[in-house]
């Protein structure tokens, strides 16, 4: 595929609802870095301990995980655009707590706010994969995370020079407001998305009452949709949600571990996260081009290997090393998100894949939110080296069970 015939003709994806949900994106992630870089050093800042890190993010996994049936089943019942457009309103207006948080309970409240709005991630999901023709599925995918990577740039510059000038506490405060005026931004240009299912008598703004009423039918449909896909698409399901879990867990204590016992400075720290970005933008965007030709299934089996060097250089890393490290760990995460994220759109239905979404992302946030618990235990009570060495280790099991168990459709999905 070369690279202009993305942008013009048949297989072009650059275009309409993909368009509008990539500038949507551009504003996002272009804000997000900034108070993400030192989040964790902000909620320890509020009071927090390092297991408290855990709970935290347990309960906005908690949260967002209960919200994902139903946003399946709202999705492929409903539409996408509704839920996508409103719900992104919500994430704006839940910023508050984290820019007026007195303490870290404040952070407990806004998260768990935060990430019931994102019950509009199955439909999300959902709308891209029916928004890009399926023979530039991975370089649209791709594409995406090359150019979310690329605005996150300069994120961690930005939170560096915040915290300098305002000093950290007013300067993490003023990095949340940049993502609320950025999160009010997105909803607003998300309201010229155009609804990607066929017209029905179901379509538009659901009643919330009756979506509560409609909640055990949403998860019976949810686990029933796996009966009406390929097993591969099961295997996938089963090793995201694995990696997945030990990935969010370890985030939440690398700038943490980097800063307390390698004793890397804030300053470099942020020089390290912009190495990330900047490195794996390229290979991210010839993996996807290359994906549509030669298949995503070997992208999927490098990204989860790469983890196995990049934390393995992490727990002893010096500045230098640091650098590799999270180039390895970067371009592995980047790799896997947007296979799986392709795959189960090549094998799933569009009529089933808000559902089967959904589905997959209520056990990938579950998982997450007991995995971040295991890992706040064993980082803050056993050996903080152990989480990273955990998610190094188990990548190369959950490598052999797509190798062994996922095969790619003959035909792909539209």
């Amino acid at each position: 595929m070369k690279l202009p015939a993305l942008f013009r003709g048949e297989t072009a994806f650059l275009k309409g609802n993909y368009l509008i949900l990539t500038l949507s994106w551009v504003i996002m992630y272009s804000a997000q870095p900034i108070p993400a870089t030192y989040a964790s050093l902000y909620y320890l800042h509020l009071g927090a301990d390092a297991f408290l890190l855990s709970v935290i993010g347990f309960a906005g996994s908690i949260a967002v995980a209960l919200v994902q049936f139903p946003g399946g089943y709202l999705a492929d019942k409903h539409g996408r655009r509704w839920l996508i457009a409103t719900m992104t309103y919500g994430l704006a207006i839940s910023t508050v707590f984290f820019i007026f948080a007195p303490s870290w309970q404040f952070i407990v409240l806004g998260m768990i706010v935060q990430n019931l709005c994102a019950v509009y991630g199955p439909a999300l999901m959902a709308m891209v994969s029916d928004s890009l023709p399926p023979k530039t599925r991975g370089a649209g995918y791709s594409f995406q995370s090359v150019v979310t990577s690329l605005v996150l740039l300069p994120g961690p510059l930005i939170a560096q020079y915040l915290i300098l000038v305002f000093n950290f506490d007013l300067g993490m405060r003023v990095a949340y407001s940049i993502v609320l005026v950025a999160y009010f931004g997105t909803a607003t240009l998300r309201l010229r998305l155009k609804e990607t299912l066929p017209p029905n008598s179901e379509n538009g703004r659901p009643r919330i009452v009756q979506a509560l009423r409609d909640y055990p039918r949403s998860v019976r449909e949810g686990l029933s949709v796996w009966r009406k896909v390929s097993k591969s698409a099961f295997y996938v399901f089963l090793s995201t949600i694995g990696i997945n879990g030990l990935v969010v867990g370890c985030q939440t204590y690398f700038v943490v571990y980097a800063t307390s016992v390698l004793k890397i400075t804030e300053a470099q720290w942020a020089l390290v996260m912009t190495f990330m970005y900047l490195s794996i933008a390229l290979p991210g965007i010839l993996a996807g081009l290359v994906m549509d030709s030669v298949g995503r299934k070997r992208f999927l089996i490098l990204g989860y290997l790469l983890f196995a060097p990049g934390m393995l250089l992490f727990v002893t890393a010096d500045f230098n090393m640091m650098l590799l490290a999270f180039f390895f760990y970067g371009l592995g995460n980047l790799l896997q998100m947007t296979s799986y994220q392709v795959m189960l759109g090549d094998l799933i239905p569009r009529g089933l894949r808000g559902t089967a979404i959904g589905c997959v992302q209520f056990f990938m946030y579950l998982v997450q939110a007991l995995l971040q618990l295991l890992i706040g235990f064993l980082y803050a009570f056993v050996s903080p080296q152990l989480p990273f060495l955990l998610l190094g280790v188990a990548a190369v099991p959950f490598a052999l069970l797509v190798v062994y168990k996922v095969s790619e459709p003959d035909v792909k999905e539209v």
